[in-house]
């Protein structure tokens, strides 16, 4: 009779149940703990609330989160957390505050070097709603994440809609994702790269960096309905030196090939490299060409083993930038040739440096589309970028 327990067991199998389908919804990779940041804090937090403003980039039913103590060095201690929906305005919404559990519990100690996932709760979410994330310090912490704008209050207020006696500050979020289930999307793409991704120098509060930006264009677009746009973009970030955040080769695999239901990528990155050092104090920190084109071969390799479609960027004119010189600009334009040349190498390319160039001048970003620094554009140079993307985006497809 054993020859029966074979097609049992595949019946037993067969009527199991799916599991859930995670998308990510919304990322912030940490940076690292920066107590000297603009408008910053300046100290560790203690038995303290932090509350911090995340976004949705898609819909879904279910919702989880994703606590980073990833670049911390010591156990993070939580008292709990919460999340509540915000309004137009920005102001939480009554009666829509839900208490965020960790196996069962409020309390929890991430590890150090280590990720955290909350447990799911019945959130549904429309795509584009601002929700505020509350988390409580239990004792004293330096958290290692990503330096934003947050609402610091006294005390354990997880349970309660407004904060008494809030600072607005900026210091760590350690809330690096947010994923839902139940969303149409099929496909996530993440945009990998720095400031230029994550969006300097765009309308605070608006989502308006080229990622958000393109995330609406995908979902007005009759042919862009199965995408979902992460974006992993962090301001100062470097291909190959470790200063804001750890360098792209070492983040990758962290902030790209982890993303849940990550299909393909999008590289934009290396100008960092190219023009930071010019400082007299980083000049040992002067990469080639070559050494970019490297890294670039790194990155590619990585995403192709893990089974993603990867899409280049072109690097972005920058004449007139603060660290802007002859040499960097021929590093740049190298760059660019051997990504243009090597096309094939690629799912796709996509040439933001001839998007947004300014006419008569290649080597300087389109004035009217940027802040003033001819380095970061402004919302509508990142308007550019997206109309830029969506058409290489769209050819990819949405069948399997």
């Amino acid at each position: 009779m054993k020859w029966l327990l074979a097609p049992v067991a595949a019946l037993l199998l067969t009527g199991a149940a799916a599991p859930e389908r995670w998308i990510a919804a919304w990322t912030a990779p940490p940076i690292g703990y920066e107590p000297k940041a603009r408008d910053g804090l300046d100290r560790p937090y203690r038995d303290e609330t932090v509350r911090q403003v995340v976004r949705a980039g898609i819909a879904g039913r279910m919702l989880r989160i994703r606590l980073s103590n990833e670049l911390g060095d010591t156990p993070l201690k939580l008292g709990g957390a919460s999340i509540v929906r915000l309004d137009a305005v920005g102001a939480p919404v009554p009666g829509s505050l839900r208490t965020l559990g960790f196996a069962g519990a409020a309390e929890v100690t991430i590890p150090a070097r280590s990720p955290y996932l909350s447990d799911p709760v019945e959130f549904p979410v429309a795509a584009g709603e601002r929700f505020a994330v509350s988390v409580h310090y239990a004792g004293e912490a330096q958290a290692a994440a990503h330096a934003q704008m947050v609402d610091v209050a006294p005390g354990n207020q997880t349970g309660s809609v407004g904060l008494a006696d809030a600072k607005r500050a900026r210091a760590s979020g350690i809330v690096s994702g947010i994923e839902v289930t139940g969303s149409r999307e099929s496909r996530v793409i993440v945009a990998f790269g720095d400031s230029i991704t994550e969006g300097a120098g765009a309308t605070a509060g608006q989502a308006m960096s080229w990622p958000d930006q393109l995330q609406r264009l995908l979902a007005a677009s009759p042919k862009g309905h199965c995408w979902a746009v992460a974006n992993a973009g962090i301001s100062g970030n470097r291909l190959l030196s470790m200063r804001r955040g750890p360098n792209a080769l070492a983040r990758f695999e962290r902030d790209v090939l982890s993303v849940p239901g990550a299909t393909h990528v999008v590289f934009l990155e290396g100008i960092n490299d190219i023009g930071a050092p010019s400082d007299p104090e980083l000049a040992h920190e002067q990469v080639s060409a070559a050494q970019l084109i490297g890294a670039h071969r790194q990155l590619l390799a990585r995403a192709r083993a893990a089974g993603l479609k990867v899409i280049v960027g072109t690097l972005l004119p920058y004449e007139g930038a603060a660290y802007a010189n002859a040499a960097g600009e021929q590093k740049r334009q190298t760059v660019n040739r051997w990504i243009r040349d090597n096309a094939r190498l690629y799912d796709a390319v996509i040439d933001f440096d001839i998007a947004m160039r300014e006419p008569g001048k290649p080597g300087m970003m389109r004035l009217a589309w940027q802040v003033g620094d001819h380095l970061h554009p402004n919302d509508a140079g990142y308007s550019a970028m997206a109309n830029a993307a969506l058409p290489v985006v769209l050819r990819q497809g949405c069948g399997r």
